[in-house]
């Protein structure tokens, strides 16, 4: 049966009319919505996720209330991505939770591994257009993140960032 889900899920994924139709974009937000927790995400109330997302492993997603991941992005969600609430996510995020090994000299880098560490967004988070974050990532409370930035490590709350690598530009 969770099978016949995914597939609905991922034929519901395809279609975008959310700026077209605006009413019938929000009624098929909820049935995605719907097909989604019944695949094993956990998504808060008066969530969404735009069309055309990639979602590796359903059941390591963890969506808060109030918050949304905007179109065309990518979660290789190897291990547990949480968004608190109140997020929103602007389009083409990329997320990948795993990260390769690369310390032994003796062993070729194809042949060393990954090491997967959850992401953590806590609440009140904007996260603006084509951002990446990396494994191990943990953004705190009340945190801006600009357009293109790219997150690989603990943020500090009430802080505007932005760059590759991010980095504190302003104070909220």
């Amino acid at each position: 049966m969770k099978l016949i889900y995914i597939l609905i899920f991922e034929l519901l994924n395809l279609i975008d009319l959310r700026y077209r139709v605006r009413l019938f974009g929000n009624f098929l937000d909820k049935i995605r919505m719907f097909f989604l927790r019944k695949c094993g995400a956990k998504i808060g109330n008066n969530s969404r996720i735009g069309s055309n997302v990639f979602i590796l492993n359903y059941k390591n997603l963890d969506i808060g209330n109030f918050s949304s991941i905007g179109k065309n992005s990518e979660l290789f969600n190897y291990e547990i991505f949480k968004i608190g609430n109140n997020v929103d996510i602007g389009t083409q995020l990329y997320i990948n939770t795993a990260n390769h090994i690369f310390s032994d000299n003796k062993i070729p880098l194809s042949k060393q591994g990954a090491k997967n560490n959850p992401i953590i967004l806590e609440n009140d988070i904007w996260v603006g257009a084509r951002v990446t974050i990396l494994s191990g990532s943990y953004i705190p409370e009340r945190v801006v993140i600009g357009a293109g930035s790219i997150i690989s490590k603990k943020l500090e709350k009430n802080k505007v960032y932005a760059g590759n690598p991010a980095r504190i530009i302003n104070e909220l």
